[in-house]
């Protein structure tokens, strides 16, 4: 997905760019999440968030909080037996 930009603007940008790019990803998926198009998980994995605590923490600070869904319950069991799996090894 590609967000038109005009060019005089794409050069002011230019070097605040991976900084306006997160802030965009992180609008994105908040709307998404708020609309329920994601679930937790899926925002934790486009941000590359380091835990469900840490995506709990972002989605409370900007406004979307939601009633877990049996979708978020079963990719947490899936992390939780991903994990706990990887650390038996």
């Amino acid at each position: 997905m590609n967000i038109p930009i005009p060019e005089d603007l794409e050069h002011r940008f230019q070097q605040h760019l991976p900084q306006l790019y997160q802030r965009a990803l992180e609008a994105i998926a908040l709307e998404a999440y708020k609309n329920c198009l994601m679930s937790a998980a899926e925002v934790q994995a486009l941000l590359h968030l380091p835990s469900h605590l840490a995506t709990d923490a972002f989605l409370k600070q900007n406004g979307a909080i939601r009633s877990l869904t049996l979708e978020d319950i079963q990719q947490d069991i899936q992390t939780l037996d991903r994990v706990l799996h990887d650390r038996s090894l």
